[in-house]
C-alpha cells in the first residue's frame, strides 16, 4: 500500500477547523470528511528534534537520546554546545527498517537525517544551508537529478543565513510580510521535489514536513488563532492575516495533490504534527528566580534583557554563570528544564523535592501559579540516555518557552501574545479501511510509527513502545489485515551512542561537520524561533 506521511509542524485543530470553516482549505475539510482526525499527545517535551525523532524510531527521548537540536556539556572549561544530528539518534529509524524490508522511501525536509546514511530510496533534510545541500542528500546524485524540477531552487530549500538572522522575537512590522512569503515560496519548492518523486521515482513511503507552520505561527499566531484575532485590524494586521491564509491554502492544494498521487484507491495519506500550537502571554526569566534563591551564581552582574533573543549571548551566558558555586541553572530555553549540580549524592532527593515545591510558588503579576507541572527526569525519560535530559522539566501555565537571561522580575507581559508549543497536535488518516468521518480518542505521536509500518504491509517492531491505533480502521478491515507482531531485533535495531558532533566553534576533519557559518545559521534559526537566547 502506498503510504505518504505529510507533516505539517506545529498544526494545531484551533487554527485548522478555523480554516475549514472559512473555506481556506476545502481539501483538508474533505480529507477529514473521508478520514479519521485524532488529537496527537507529543513527547514530554514537545519540540520538533524530540518529537520528530520519536515518530521516526517508535522510540522514546530516553532510548533514540534526541532531547533538543542542541545539548550543553559541562567541561574542565565550563559550558559547551553540541548540535544533535543523525549520529546522535541511537536507535534504527523507519527509513532504515522500511527499506530492510525490501521497501522504498522518500524523506524531505525532516529532522535528523544528516549527515545522510544508505537507504533504499531519497532522503533531503532542510535544516542545513543551501550550499550544503548535495553533500548533505541522498543518493549522491539525488541533487543533481532534481535540478530539472522547475520549483527546484537551494537557496530557498536550504537555510539562507541573511534571512535566518531576522529574529522573528523581535522582527520589524515591514518584514513580518517578506518573512511570510518566504515560506511559502519554500513549502513550493519542497512539494515540487517531492511530487517530482512520487512522479518519476515512486516510494513506498514518501515522508515530508512543512515546518512553515511552525514559523508562521510563532512570528503570526495571533493572526491566525480565533481568540486573538485583531477586532479591529489595522490594514497592516489585514494583510499579514492574509499571508498567513494565502500558506494555509497553498498547503491545502498541496494536500490535495498528494492524495491523487498517492491514489485515493490503493493509496494511505496520514496528517501528523509533531505538536501543537498556543499563545503565549508571558516571559518566565527562571534564571533570575534561581538567581533570587541562592542557587544560581554569576560571575558578574548580568544585564537585563527584554523579549529580543540575541544568538550570540547563547556562548557568552555560559561563561556568565559561576560554576562552582551554582547548584541549579538552566541554559536553553527550548528544553524548558532546569539541571542540578554541585549537590552532595545523599542530599540530591531532598534537595529536588524542594526545588520542585518551590517552583510550583512562583506567581505571576494576577498572582496565579506559574509553573504548573514540573517532570522528573526518571519518571519520563528513562532510558539509556536519560542524563542528557534536565533534572527538572517545567511546563508554564501558557505552555512557552523559558527564559534563562537576567530581567528586572521574573514574570514580565509580553507586548503582544506570541506563538508556543502546546503538547496537542493533529493526526487525520485516509485510505483503504480507514473510518470515515471518525473522531478517534487522543494518540501518542510514539503510536504513529506502528500506524505506518503497518499500513506499508510490514510488521511492527517488537521494540516499538508505541500502540497500533485499531481506532483509526474498520475493525472489518482489521480482520483481514491485522497488525503483526516482529521478532525482536535487538542487535539490529539500537546502536553503541556515537560521538556528538564537534563543540559549536571547534574545527573538525570530517567530511560533514559544520563550518563557523553553518554553526551560524542553524543557531540563527534556533534564535528566530525562540529556542535559544
Amino acid at each position: 500500500m502506498r503510504t505518504v506521511l505529510f507533516g505539517l509542524d506545529g498544526a494545531t485543530f484551533t487554527v485548522l477547523d478555523h480554516l475549514m470553516q472559512k473555506g481556506i482549505m476545502p481539501n483538508l475539510k474533505r480529507f477529514c470528511e473521508e478520514g479519521t482526525r485524532s488529537e496527537l499527545l507529543s513527547t514530554p517535551l514537545p519540540i520538533t528534534p524530540q518529537a520528530w525523532t520519536t515518530l521516526a524510531t517508535g522510540r522514546s527521548m530516553g532510548h533514540h537520546g534526541i532531547h533538543d537540536f542542541i545539548r550543553g556539556e559541562v567541561g574542565p572549561q565550563g559550558m559547551y554546545f553540541r548540535i544533535n544530528d543523525s549520529r546522535d539518534i541511537d536507535c534504527e529509524t523507519l527509513w532504515h527498517y522500511v527499506s530492510r524490508r525490501g521497501r522504498r522511501v522518500t524523506v524531505l525536509n525532516y529532522y535528523g537525517v544528516t549527515p545522510p546514511e544508505p537507504i533504499n530510496g531519497h532522503s533531503m533534510p532542510g535544516f542545513v544551508p543551501g550550499r550544503h545541500l548535495r553533500r548533505s542528500s541522498y543518493p549522491s546524485d539525488l541533487f543533481s537529478r532534481l535540478q530539472q524540477v522547475e520549483e527546484f531552487d537551494v537557496n530557498v530549500l536550504g537555510m539562507d543565513l541573511d534571512i535566518e538572522k531576522k529574529s522573528l522575537q523581535a522582527m520589524d512590522e515591514d518584514q513580518w510580510l517578506e518573512w511570510i512569503n518566504h515560506h511559502i515560496k519554500r513549502e513550493r519548492a519542497w512539494f515540487g521535489v517531492m511530487e517530482h518523486l512520487m512522479r518519476h521515482e515512486p516510494s513506498d513511503l514518501t515522508a515530508i514536513v512543512f515546518d512553515g507552520v511552525d514559523k508562521i505561527q510563532h512570528l503570526a499566531y495571533a493572526f491566525l488563532d480565533p481568540a486573538l484575532l485583531p477586532k479591529d485590524p489595522t490594514p497592516w494586521e489585514k494583510e499579514v492575516q492574509s499571508r498567513c491564509e494565502a500558506y494555509f491554502a497553498q498547503i491545502d492544494e498541496f494536500l490535495g495533490r498528494t492524495v491523487e498521487l498517492a491514489g485515493k484507491k490503493w493509496g494511505r495519506v496520514f496528517i501528523a504534527s509533531d505538536h501543537g500550537f498556543t499563545g503565549t502571554h508571558e516571559i518566565v526569566y527562571i534564571n533570575k528566580w534561581l538567581h533570587d534563591q541562592g542557587l544560581l551564581v554569576w560571575k558578574e552582574s548580568a544585564h537585563d534583557e527584554n523579549e529580543s533573543i540575541i544568538v550570540d549571548r547563547m556562548k557568552n551566558h555560559a561563561s556568565l554563570i559561576d560554576w562552582q558555586q551554582t547548584r541549579a541553572y538552566a541554559f536553553m530555553p527550548s528544553c524548558n528544564g532546569i539541571f542540578i549540580q554541585n549537590v552532595a549524592p545523599e542530599e540530591y532527593e531532598s534537595f529536588r523535592e524542594d526545588l520542585i515545591q518551590r517552583l510550583y510558588q512562583i506567581k505571576g503579576p494576577d498572582g496565579g501559579q506559574v509553573v504548573v507541572e514540573v517532570k522528573r527526569r526518571e519518571d519520563w525519560f528513562a532510558g539509556p540516555h536519560m542524563e542528557r535530559v534536565p533534572d527538572l522539566t517545567l511546563t508554564l501555565r501558557d505552555h512557552g518557552f523559558i527564559s534563562i537571561l537576567n530581567a528586572p522580575e521574573v514574570v514580565i507581559p509580553r507586548t503582544r501574545p506570541a506563538g508556543t508549543h502546546h503538547p496537542h497536535g493533529i493526526l487525520i488518516g485516509r485510505g483503504p479501511g480507514i473510518v470515515p468521518g471518525a473522531r478517534a480518542e487522543l494518540q501518542n505521536i510514539i503510536d504513529v510509527t506502528p500506524l505506518l509500518v503497518h499500513s506499508l504491509g510490514l510488521e511492527i517492531p517488537a521494540d516499538y513502545e508505541g500502540s497500533f491505533p485499531e481506532s483509526f480502521y474498520e475493525p472489518e478491515y482489521l480482520q483481514s489485515d491485522p497488525p503483526r507482531l516482529a521478532e525482536p531485533e535487538t542487535e539490529i535495531r539500537c546502536k553503541e551512542a556515537e560521538p556528538a558532533t564537534a563543540a559549536v566553534g571547534a574545527a573538525s576533519s570530517d567530511d560533514y561537520e559544520m563550518d563557523a557559518e553553518d554553526e551560524q545559521a542553524v543557531l540563527e534559526r534556533l534564535k528566530s524561533l525562540g529556542y535559544i537566547e
